[in-house]
């Protein structure tokens, strides 16, 4: 009923009439341009999924570096983000690492800011719950966020008929946030690391979730594996989060080759990591992809372990998913290519 006042022309909560409309045009504008040239289902040279992974994307329309869509280099490029994809490359699906609208996925929020612009990959898109879709109370600009989000039902409804062009598709209400698909050779893992939040399933040795991850581990033949939620093991920051250090060992001892997540706002790809965070060639690699357009945040000067590369900047990671190995870069919201790395699955 909201999403019919709004198309009507309802004035909307927050005094957000012309920002509104702006974001709307910016919608149509970037559908013109997505019309001719978003990705179809396809693959890249070598025959093999070509698939794309971010988190972090649309910035609160109440925030001031919003620029009535605009942005600026360090906050709001979802547009510029999001654009990139559409236009410039072709895929075969989205992985989302968390927290798509910030601050806290208001569907008046949604309509202007992530909906225009991110919402365009949405039949590529699987998502997996970042902590701001969990968020209850006020936000920072004053508006009450949705009290259906102790159980992140916005965003389980919002996403819920999302993927619908290729294998992995949608939220997948019913599982808590955790599923597996596969796409070729690969064994692709969606978890919840929002672990204490209601319905998720937890994350520790005993409980519901990771019960079921070591269960689906271990009916798994795929060669390949790749995991991905939205709070990283290791951080790049001063502190890690030991919170799914258990998810780190079973997928370390089932030979899992990818994890990918997003919340630290910025670039960072790791070494082949063990359970202790130490180099090792049997480990598994994890690359942060927290610059899908909210903003740019920092990182240590020094941590550990200390990511091989790290950029501040926002873009987003393809993969391409050969038999038995991949190919990833990080491309950069300005078309560039900042990273590239390969490696053979284990």
């Amino acid at each position: 009923m909201r999403k019919l006042c709004l198309i009507l022309g309802h004035t909307p909560t927050r005094g957000r009439g012309r920002r509104l409309a702006l974001g709307l045009i910016l919608g149509m504008l970037l559908a013109g341009l997505t019309s001719r040239t978003s990705p179809a289902i396809a693959v890249d040279q070598s025959g093999d999924p070509v698939v794309a992974a971010v988190g972090d994307m649309a910035c609160d329309p109440s925030d001031p570096n919003f620029n009535d869509g605009a942005g600026t280099a360090t906050n709001c490029a979802e547009a510029r983000v999001s654009a990139l994809m559409a236009s410039k490359t072709t895929i075969d699906g989205v992985l989302g690492l968390g927290d798509y609208q910030y601050t806290c996925g208001d569907p008046n929020d949604f309509a202007v800011s992530y909906t225009p612009t991110w919402g365009v990959m949405n039949r590529w898109m699987t998502p997996v719950a970042g902590n701001h879709e969990y968020r209850t109370g006020t936000d920072p600009f004053g508006a009450v966020c949705p009290s259906t989000n102790s159980t992140a039902q916005q965003f389980f409804n919002y996403f819920s008929t999302s993927g619908s062009r290729w294998a992995g598709g949608g939220s997948h209400p019913g599982t808590a946030g955790h599923f597996s698909f596969n796409i070729g050779s690969w064994h692709i893992i969606a978890l919840n690391a929002n672990c204490v939040n209601k319905g998720v399933g937890g994350c520790g040795a005993s409980s519901p979730q990771t019960t079921w991850l070591a269960s689906d581990l271990a009916s798994t033949a795929k060669p390949c594996i790749l995991a991905y939620w939205h709070q990283p093991r290791w951080t790049g920051t001063s502190s890690n989060n030991s919170t799914t250090a258990t998810w780190w060992n079973l997928l370390y001892q089932r030979h899992a080759d990818l994890v990918l997540n997003g919340h630290i706002h910025n670039y960072q790809r790791f070494a082949q990591l063990n359970a202790n965070g130490q180099t090792d060639p049997n480990g598994i690699r994890e690359v942060i992809v927290g610059t899908g357009g909210e903003s740019l945040g920092p990182y240590a000067s020094n941590p550990t372990p200390k990511p091989s590369v790290r950029f501040r900047l926002f873009g987003y990671l393809r993969l391409v998913l050969h038999p038995g190995s991949y190919e990833a870069s990080f491309i950069a919201s300005d078309g560039t290519t900042k990273d590239n790395f390969s490696a053979t699955c284990h």
